[in-house]
C-alpha cells in the first residue's frame, strides 16, 4: 500500500528525531567545556582517596539506628507496614544525596492466614474429641529492648490452600526424593495419609509437591531441635532464645510453599505483574499447591511424633527430641489418640507491592549500572532476615552519598534496590527484572546482593559469578576483620582460614560458591545472565545447624542482634564496607575488574566431574565428549588470552575501553539459553542453574544423564535426550568463547 504525504512526513520526522537523539547522546558523551572531546576525562581512573574515605564513612552506630527503625513494626509484603518502610527508604535516599529515588509498584498474588479462623493441628481420640491442639502463635517474651511480637503474622504456610483433612500420620524425614524412596523400599505409602516432615535440606515447596504427587492428604512441617539447637555433646548446653541464638521449642518457621521454578509471580509467569497484565486462573498456575500445609514448632511436634506407631526410623532420620522416632502410619494402640486433624485457613489475594529504586548517576558511563540490592519485606520484625541487610544497604547508600557531596561521582551509575515480597517467592525483584529486562540485558554490569547481612559471626559466605570472585577477594583484603582473631587481621585472612576453598587446607584462598538461587540475585542471573555476588556472615556449620535457628520465626528481633549476635554492630560495619568497596571497584574502574579465566576454571571443573562420574556409562553408549571437551578448551584459551590482552593493553582510546568492558560485561549473557532448561523454561542460565539431581556438572546435561541411567521405561529416549543436551551445552560454551575471539563475519 502506497504511503500518503502525511505518513511520509511523519516517518521522516521520526527518523530525524532518532538521529538527533543519537547525535545528542554522542555530543553529550564526548563534549566538555570548549566543545571538544575530553579524552583524558573519558579515560580517567578512579581517584585513590575514595576507597579509604568510603570505608571510613561507614558507622556502626548509624547502622544500629537503621536496624532499630526497621524492626519497630512488622512489614509483611502487601501490608501498610511494608509500604511505610518503602516511603522511609525513598525519602532517606533523597536526603542522603542520591540523584533520584522512586517507588516501583506491582500487583502480585500474595497469601495470608485467615484473620478469624486460626489454622491448627490436633490429635483426636476415638470420639473425634481433641486431645491436643497446636499453639496458634509464639508467646511473647520479656525482652530488653522490648519487642511486641504479638503483631507479627501468625505461623502459616503461604499459598497453601484452605481445607481440613484427617487421617494417619507418616514421617518422611526432610521430605527429599531419597527420603520418599526409603519409605517406598519399606512398603510405606503416603497416599491418603497426612505427612510430617522436618525443615531443612530441601525447599518447603518441593517437600509439599512431593507429598502432593504421591497422593498425600496434607503436610505438617516442624523444626527439629537437631536442626535448631544442633547436634553433638555440647547441644544440651546451648542457650535458646531469648538467652541465646538457638531455637526454642515454641519457635515456628514461616515461609512460602510455591513449587517455584523461578517463574516469578505465580499468575503472570514471564511478564511483569502490572495492573493491565493478563493473569492465569489460580487452578492453571503450576507453582500453587493443591493440598494443605502448616508449620509447627518442636514442642508441638513432640505430641504428634511421640504418639506415632510403625517401625523405628532409620538412625539418620532421628532428630533431637527425647522420643523413639517412628515412621508410621498410624498411632500407637496403647495411647488414646486415633488420628490427626489438619485444619488450614489461608487466603490468597492480589495486592500491591512496592520496590524502591535509588540512583547515583555515573559521570562518564551513566548508561552502565552497578546494582546493589536487598529485600525489605519480612515474615517477622526482620532482625536478621532481611533488615540486617537493609540497614547495611542504607549505610552503604549514605557513604556513597557522602562521597558525592565531597565532589566525587562514580564512572558508572550506582543503582540501589529495596525489593518487596522476596519472602513470597522473590516476587519484587523478579517483576522488576521482567519489566526492565531488555534495558538491563544491555546495561547492567553486575548485581550485588546482601539478604541476611549478619546471621552469625563465624565466617563469611560468599557466592559470586566466577569472573566477579577476584574483585570480591581484593575488596576483602582491604576490610579489617571486626574483632581480634588468631587467623589474621583482614576479612580475607579469617575467611580463607575458616572457610577455605579446599577443605582441610587453610592455605588456599577463601571459598566462593556459585550463585545458584535463593534470593534476589536469582532473576538477574537466571533470566538475564547478569553476573552477581551474594554475601552473608554465617555460623560454624560444625554445630550441625542447617540455617540460623530463628529463621522466619517471630523471635528474629532487634534484641537478637543487639544482645546476642552483633551487639556493637561491628560485623554489620564490615559487611557494609565489603559491599561498598566491591561496588566502588565495579563502578569506578576504567576497565571492569573481571577475571574471565576464573570462568574457564569453573567449566574445566565441571568437565572433570562429568568425565569422572559418567565417562564409563557414556562410553558404553558410544557418546563422545570430544566436542564438549574441545569447546571447554577453546573457551579456556579464549578467556586466558583475553585476560592477558586486557592486562597488557595501554588504552588511549575511550572506544577501546568501552569495547573491552562490553565484552567483559556480556560474557555472562552468552550462557543464557532463551529456550530455558528442560522442564523449567525460566531457568535460562546453562551453567548456574541448580541441579535437580546429585551432580556438580553442567545442570541440564547432568540431569539428563542421571535420568537416563535410572530410567527403566524409555531408555533409548532418555539417552537421546542426553545427546541433545550434550550438543546444546557444547554450542553454548563455544558461542561464549566466540564472544572474545576476533571473528570477521564479513569474510
Amino acid at each position: 500500500m502506497a504511503m500518503g504525504p502525511r505518513v511520509k512526513v511523519f516517518l521522516l520526522a521520526v527518523v530525524c528525531a532518532a538521529i538527533g537523539l543519537v547525535v545528542g547522546v554522542l555530543i553529550g558523551f564526548f563534549s566538555r567545556s570548549g566543545g571538544r572531546a575530553d579524552v583524558e576525562t573519558l579515560l580517567s581512573e578512579e581517584e585513590s582517596w575514595v576507597s579509604g574515605a568510603l570505608m571510613a564513612e561507614i558507622d556502626p552506630g548509624r547502622i544500629e539506628g537503621y536496624l532499630r527503625k526497621l524492626t519497630e513494626k512488622p512489614h509483611l509484603a502487601g501490608t501498610e507496614g511494608s509500604y511505610t518502610l518503602a516511603e522511609y527508604v525513598r525519602q532517606t535516599w533523597l536526603e542522603q544525596g542520591l540523584d533520584s529515588a522512586h517507588i516501583a509498584p506491582y500487583h502480585v498474588l500474595l497469601s495470608y492466614p485467615h484473620p478469624d479462623k486460626p489454622s491448627y493441628v490436633a490429635l483426636l481420640d476415638s470420639n473425634d474429641d481433641e486431645m491436643f491442639r497446636s499453639a496458634p502463635r509464639e508467646p511473647n517474651l520479656d525482652l530488653d529492648p522490648p519487642a511486641n511480637i504479638s503483631s507479627v503474622v501468625p505461623p502459616f504456610a503461604a499459598y497453601s490452600p484452605s481445607g481440613t483433612v484427617e487421617g494417619d500420620l507418616v514421617c518422611v524425614n526432610y521430605g527429599r526424593t531419597s527420603d520418599f524412596a526409603r519409605l517406598e523400599s519399606l512398603n510405606i505409602n503416603v497416599a491418603g495419609k497426612i505427612v510430617i516432615a522436618r525443615y531443612g535440606k530441601t525447599s518447603r515447596g518441593r517437600k509439599l509437591r512431593r507429598c502432593q504427587v504421591r497422593g498425600a492428604l496434607g503436610l505438617i512441617v516442624y523444626s527439629d531441635p537437631a536442626d535448631t539447637v544442633g547436634t553433638g555433646p555440647a547441644a544440651d548446653d546451648r542457650p535458646v532464645y531469648p538467652e541465646g541464638w538457638f531455637g526454642p521449642g515454641t519457635a515456628v518457621q514461616r515461609g512460602h510453599y510455591l513449587y517455584t521454578q523461578v517463574e516469578g509471580e505465580p499468575l503472570t509467569p514471564g511478564y511483569p505483574a502490572k495492573d493491565y497484565m493478563f493473569r492465569l486462573n489460580e487452578n492453571a498456575s503450576e507453582p500453587l499447591p493443591t493440598i494443605p500445609a502448616y508449620p509447627i514448632g518442636y514442642n508441638d511436634a513432640w505430641h504428634l511424633l511421640s504418639a506415632m506407631d510403625g517401625p523405628e526410623a532409620p538412625s539418620s532420620w532421628r532428630g533431637g527430641l527425647n522420643i523413639t522416632y517412628r515412621l508410621g502410619p498410624g498411632l500407637q494402640a496403647s495411647g488414646r489418640a486415633r488420628k490427626v486433624r489438619l485444619n488450614v485457613n489461608v487466603n490468597r489475594e492480589v495486592r500491591p507491592i512496592h520496590n524502591v529504586i535509588g540512583v547515583i548517576r555515573g559521570r562518564v558511563e551513566p548508561d552502565r549500572y552497578v546494582l546493589l540490592g536487598n529485600h525489605r519485606d519480612a515474615w517477622n520484625l526482620g532482625g536478621v532476615d532481611p533488615s540486617s541487610g537493609t540497614s547495611s544497604l542504607m549505610e552503604v547508600s549514605h557513604a556513597f552519598g557522602a562521597m558525592v557531596k565531597k565532589g566525587w561521582r562514580p564512572r558508572r551509575s550506582l543503582v540501589f534496590c529495596s525489593w518487596d515480597a522476596e519472602e513470597y517467592g522473590i516476587h519484587g525483584s523478579f517483576e522488576w527484572v521482567e519489566d526492565f529486562g531488555k534495558i538491563l540485558t544491555e546495561r547492567a554490569v553486575a548485581y550485588l546482593n546482601v539478604d541476611m547481612a549478619v546471621r552469625a559471626t563465624y565466617s563469611l559466605r560468599g557466592r559470586a559469578s566466577p569472573q566477579l570472585a577476584p574483585a570480591l577477594l581484593e575488596a576483602a583484603k582491604k576490610v579489617p576483620w571486626p574483632v581480634s582473631a588468631p587467623e589474621g587481621k583482614t576479612m580475607y585472612d579469617v575467611w580463607r582460614k575458616r572457610t577455605p576453598e579446599v577443605n582441610g587446607d587453610p592455605d588456599t584462598k577463601p571459598r566462593v560458591d556459585l550463585p545458584r538461587s535463593g534470593s534476589d540475585f536469582t532473576p538477574f542471573v537466571h533470566r538475564l545472565g547478569v553476573p552477581a555476588i551474594d554475601l552473608a556472615f554465617f555460623q560454624d556449620t560444625s554445630m550441625g545447624i542447617w540455617d540460623y535457628p530463628l529463621y522466619h520465626t517471630a523471635y528474629a528481633t532487634f534484641h537478637l542482634q543487639k544482645k546476642i549476635i552483633d551487639p556493637d554492630f561491628l560485623f554489620h560495619r564490615a559487611m557494609s564496607q565489603l559491599w561498598a568497596e566491591t561496588a566502588r571497584s565495579l563502578a569506578d574502574s576504567l576497565i571492569l575488574p573481571f577475571r574471565l579465566s576464573e570462568y574457564g576454571a569453573v567449566l574445566g571443573g565441571m568437565m572433570e566431574d562429568l568425565e569422572s562420574r559418567y565417562g564409563t556409562q557414556l562410553a558404553a553408549r558410544d557418546i563422545s565428549l570430544d566436542s564438549l571437551s574441545s569447546a571447554v578448551n577453546n573457551f579456556t584459551t579464549a578467556v586466558d588470552t583475553f585476560d592477558a590482552e586486557v592486562a597488557g593493553a595501554k588504552i588511549t582510546d575511550p572506544f577501546v575501553a568501552r569495547m573491552y568492558n562490553d565484552q567483559l560485561m556480556q560474557l555472562e549473557r552468552a550462557f543464557i539459553d532463551p529456550q530455558g532448561l528442560p522442564g523449567r523454561k525460566f531457568y535460562r542460565h546453562t551453567v548456574m542453574a541448580s541441579r535437580l539431581y546429585s551432580s556438580a556438572t553442567f545442570p541440564a546435561l547432568g540431569d539428563a544423564i542421571y535420568l537416563a541411567v535410572n530410567n527403566k521405561a524409555d531408555s533409548e529416549g532418555a539417552w537421546r535426550d542426553v545427546r541433545k543436551q550434550l550438543s546444546i551445552i557444547t554450542f553454548i560454551i563455544q558461542s561464549a568463547a566466540n564472544t572474545l575471539v576476533k571473528i570477521d563475519l564479513t569474510s
